[in-house]
């Protein structure tokens, strides 16, 4: 146990549905941060007191989250940002300096582990930056600054050294940064305590998930894995790497039933990048909830090449009512370019075999790939339809930093390095012989073709017949939805 009794803020910075979604913020979700509750239950269990703010999914105002932490009257404050929150976190920061400038500001999430020295040195708001895995570091790091004790033996971070030098005379080098070797991958899952939902103010009520991706309620997102084994180009893996790691099957069902018993969860969206990376353990899960008898539902991610009719039909069993798969393309070439390693007869067998074994399959699909074309985009929106999806997600290809397809994008065409507009929604690449405009009107019109078809729209007023509960939570996403298809061209 730690020595010191510090109070440590662990927050997600404000930002509204409607900069997260667009037009699609009826639809979106409101559900707390799990990486914010694993490093608050991290540090808790090493004798410092921390607080949870979630300042995005409870809607607060840069005035509220003030507020809050004026009340708390930290020691340190942990921000965990994407690309897309940055400049939010950064004016958080400011803030929080303007209101008591001895708070240490700390930053963590993907987009300062993909781009740390720049990010920093565009930010100097931010005093240190957690690079990757947050747990052991930021426990390292804590006690590091209450005990005043040198930084530079902390691995896996990037501060000021001016900042946190002994003695008066001032750094000669004020702006210099330093970065620390980068900390090994934790491999035993398992001896970290679930995330603190404790923590979470009015949980599970207060946090809704998306409309179109709940059976049952209350919900919650959960991660049963870290680390994404595949190659595909478009995807950050900065924070978690390529090496799969699990936490085990008995850790989940404790997870679960505390979730289960305590706050009364019947929804779980296991958010993992893929689910079935290990088919042996993806079974002893489901075995072992259907032997505890949870009356669950829950949602996963998978790879095409992942499923068989052996594994579907023991997680349909268990709960599983809802698999996206991330197809991506209807052009075989586009995918192979991506390194997706999939092909699309694959991808065919797959949705074929979820919808048999009574599982909804939904497709999530990107327009604007490199050499993407007119032709290639209008295959993507065939291959959508004729296939056996319930669902389909259609976001813009976007060069996120720490991505393969981040420092090559601009051999491909045009490329908007402006971290602002990075939500997946706005265009801000746009293949050679492409226009934005082109872009934005197949993206509606494949989302007009897939959803306003007769076997879509009963597809979903039979979800509604069979749990009324959800009429209001379909309302609104399709209310969202309308919005999006028929808004006026860029």
């Amino acid at each position: 146990m730690s020595e010191f009794d510090e109070k440590v803020v662990f927050l997600t910075p404000p930002v509204s549905l409607q900069q997260r979604y667009g037009n699609l913020a009826g639809a979106g979700s409101s559900m707390p941060a799990l990486g914010v509750l694993t490093l608050a239950a991290a540090v808790r269990s090493k004798g410092f007191y921390p607080f949870v703010v979630e300042a995005s999914a409870l809607g607060l105002s840069y005035e509220d989250t003030i507020r809050i932490i004026a009340e708390i009257s930290p020691s340190y404050v942990g921000i965990s940002s994407t690309t897309l929150t940055i400049f939010q976190a950064a004016r958080l920061a400011r803030l929080m300096k303007e209101l008591d400038p001895g708070i240490t500001v700390i930053l963590g999430g993907p987009h300062l582990t993909a781009v740390p020295q720049e990010t920093m040195e565009r930010f100097p708001q931010f005093d240190i930056g957690v690079i990757g895995e947050g747990e052991e570091t930021t426990i390292e790091l804590l006690n590091a600054l209450a005990g005043n004790r040198d930084l530079s033996d902390v691995k896996g971070i990037v501060f000021r050294p001016s900042a946190y030098q002994s003695g008066c005379n001032p750094s000669p080098e004020p702006n210099r940064l330093a970065i620390t070797p980068r900390r090994e991958f934790i491999q035993h899952l398992d001896n970290y305590p679930f995330p603190a939902w404790d923590l979470l103010p009015e949980f599970p009520k207060a946090y809704k998930p998306p409309p179109f991706k709940v059976k049952n309620s209350p919900a919650v997102s959960i991660v049963t894995s870290r680390g994404c084994p595949y190659q595909c180009t478009f995807c950050d893996t900065s924070v978690f790497g390529n090496r799969f790691r699990a936490y085990s099957p008995e850790y989940i069902i404790a997870m679960i039933e505390e979730l289960y018993h305590k706050y009364g969860i019947r929804e779980f969206l296991i958010e993992d990048d893929t689910f079935l990376v290990s088919k042996k353990r993806a079974f002893h899960i489901c075995e072992s909830i259907l032997k505890a008898g949870f009356k669950i539902s829950w949602s996963c991610n998978s790879r095409v090449d992942l499923v068989d009719r052996d594994i579907l039909k023991i997680m349909k069993k268990a709960g599983c009512w809802y698999i996206g798969f991330g197809i991506e393309s209807g052009n075989q070439a586009i995918l192979d370019l991506e390194k997706k390693d999939i092909t699309l007869e694959q991808a065919q067998k797959a949705v074929k075999l979820t919808k048999e074994a009574g599982i909804l399959a939904k497709g999530f699909f990107m327009v604007g790939h490199p050499r993407e074309t007119q032709r290639s985009l209008q295959e993507t929106i065939d291959f959508a339809k004729r296939s056996s999806l319930s669902d389909i997600a259609v976001t813009a290809l976007t060069p996120l930093p720490g991505s393969q397809i981040c420092s090559v994008a601009d051999r491909y065409g045009a490329f908007d390095h402006d971290w602002r507009k990075m939500n997946l929604l706005n265009i801000v690449f746009v293949p050679s012989g492409l226009s934005r405009e082109l872009l934005s009107r197949y993206r509606k019109r494949m989302l007009r073709e897939f959803y306003l078809r007769p076997q879509i729209v009963r597809s979903y007023l039979n979800r509604i017949i069979r749990n009324p509960r959800l009429v209001l939570t379909v309302t609104k996403g399709a209310a969202a939805f309308f919005k999006t298809i028929f808004a006026a061209e860029e």
